[in-house]
């Protein structure tokens, strides 16, 4: 996956009118697509860049860049939400047998997002979608 600079990832807080921060902009670089980190991961990344930087503010601004459609916050099995910078629609299958992760189309869960708006009127977020199941070998 390219590694984003720090300057295109200010440019995304500063196009959704949201201050550019040290803290912001750490906890931004800590995280990449297609990677999924806890917060306390998250934490202890952001920490060794900014030493000093308190817990609470890494937990709320990972709650506030999650609600600004920047972050997605998942659950991907085991209780524990996972944190993933967002760059595109991402979607998982995830096994409860085995725990096996593979990645779904964003183009299969498109017409899901249009016939919600269609019948109900309401613009679904589906930006990162976890789909639990069984795969082919455990559901044998």
């Amino acid at each position: 996956m390219e590694q984003i600079g720090p300057e295109h990832l200010a440019r995304r807080l500063r196009d959704i009118g949201q201050r550019v921060t040290p803290q912001r902009l750490a906890i931004l670089g800590a995280l990449r697509p297609g990677e999924h980190l806890s917060a306390d991961e998250v934490f202890a990344a952001v920490e060794s860049s900014l030493p000093g930087v308190n817990r609470s503010t890494v937990y709320r601004t990972l709650e506030m860049l999650r609600d600004l459609s920047l972050v997605s916050e998942t659950d991907l099995g085991g209780g524990a939400r996972q944190y993933e910078r967002i760059e595109g629609r991402h979607h998982h299958l995830i096994c409860q047998g085995c725990g096996r992760q593979q990645e779904l189309e964003d183009a299969l869960v498109a017409p899901l997002r249009s016939t919600i708006f269609e019948r109900y009127g309401f613009a679904a977020g589906i930006e990162h979608l976890a789909i639990f199941g069984l795969c082919g070998e455990c559901a044998r």
